[in-house]
Protein backbone atom coordinates (compact mmCIF):
# COMPACT_ATOMS: atom_id res chain seq x y z
CA UNK A 1 0.00 0.00 0.00
CA UNK A 2 2.98 2.31 0.54
CA UNK A 3 3.73 2.06 -3.08
CA UNK A 4 0.25 3.16 -4.38
CA UNK A 5 0.24 6.77 -4.16
CA UNK A 6 3.28 6.42 -6.20
CA UNK A 7 1.84 3.79 -8.87
CA UNK A 8 -1.17 6.01 -9.32
CA UNK A 9 0.67 9.45 -9.72
CA UNK A 10 -1.82 10.39 -6.23
CA UNK A 11 -3.57 9.51 -3.02
CA UNK A 12 -6.97 10.09 -3.97
CA UNK A 13 -8.32 6.58 -3.70
CA UNK A 14 -10.51 4.69 -1.31
CA UNK A 15 -8.93 1.76 0.77
CA UNK A 16 -11.93 -0.66 2.07
CA UNK A 17 -10.72 -3.82 3.05
CA UNK A 18 -8.89 -5.76 0.29
CA UNK A 19 -11.05 -3.24 -2.40
CA UNK A 20 -9.45 0.11 -3.31
CA UNK A 21 -11.34 2.24 -5.41
CA UNK A 22 -9.35 5.43 -7.37
CA UNK A 23 -11.69 7.72 -9.44
CA UNK A 24 -10.23 10.08 -12.02
CA UNK A 25 -11.65 12.82 -14.31
CA UNK A 26 -13.86 11.54 -17.08
CA UNK A 27 -15.70 9.14 -15.02
CA UNK A 28 -13.17 7.03 -15.46
CA UNK A 29 -12.72 4.66 -12.33
CA UNK A 30 -9.86 2.08 -11.72
CA UNK A 31 -10.35 -1.01 -9.06
CA UNK A 32 -8.15 -2.77 -7.36
CA UNK A 33 -8.70 -6.33 -5.84
CA UNK A 34 -5.82 -8.24 -3.53
CA UNK A 35 -6.42 -11.70 -2.90
CA UNK A 36 -5.22 -13.71 0.10
CA UNK A 37 -0.78 -13.46 0.79
CA UNK A 38 0.78 -16.37 0.44
CA UNK A 39 4.34 -17.16 0.13
CA UNK A 40 6.12 -19.35 -3.11
CA UNK A 41 9.35 -21.00 -2.07
CA UNK A 42 11.75 -22.02 -4.44
CA UNK A 43 14.51 -24.07 -2.82
CA UNK A 44 15.46 -22.10 0.31
CA UNK A 45 14.43 -19.13 -1.46
CA UNK A 46 10.46 -17.80 -0.15
CA UNK A 47 9.37 -14.68 -2.07
CA UNK A 48 5.97 -13.00 -0.81
CA UNK A 49 2.98 -13.04 -3.38
CA UNK A 50 -0.64 -11.40 -3.49
CA UNK A 51 -2.83 -12.00 -6.66
CA UNK A 52 -3.88 -8.19 -8.04
CA UNK A 53 -6.59 -7.55 -9.97
CA UNK A 54 -6.82 -4.34 -11.68
CA UNK A 55 -10.64 -3.39 -13.23
CA UNK A 56 -10.50 -0.33 -15.78
CA UNK A 57 -13.46 1.30 -16.43
CA UNK A 58 -14.24 4.29 -19.24
CA UNK A 59 -10.14 4.12 -20.17
CA UNK A 60 -9.02 4.31 -23.75
CA UNK A 61 -6.39 1.74 -24.93
CA UNK A 62 -3.65 4.51 -24.83
CA UNK A 63 -4.89 5.35 -21.05
CA UNK A 64 -4.81 1.94 -20.07
CA UNK A 65 -1.57 1.29 -21.21
CA UNK A 66 -0.09 4.31 -19.85
CA UNK A 67 -1.49 3.56 -16.32
CA UNK A 68 -0.57 -0.12 -16.10
CA UNK A 69 3.04 0.47 -16.99
CA UNK A 70 3.11 3.16 -14.33
CA UNK A 71 1.51 0.58 -11.94
CA UNK A 72 4.00 -2.21 -12.50
CA UNK A 73 6.96 0.10 -12.86
CA UNK A 74 6.02 1.44 -9.23
CA UNK A 75 5.74 -2.80 -7.90
CA UNK A 76 9.04 -3.81 -9.94
CA UNK A 77 11.46 -5.56 -7.95
CA UNK A 78 14.93 -6.29 -8.76
CA UNK A 79 16.04 -9.33 -10.43
CA UNK A 80 16.33 -11.13 -13.74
Amino acid sequence: MRLLPRALDSDGFVVSGSHIHFALEDAKILEIDLGSESVRQIALMQMPTMPVTLTFTGFSAAEYKVLLQRFERAYQRGGG
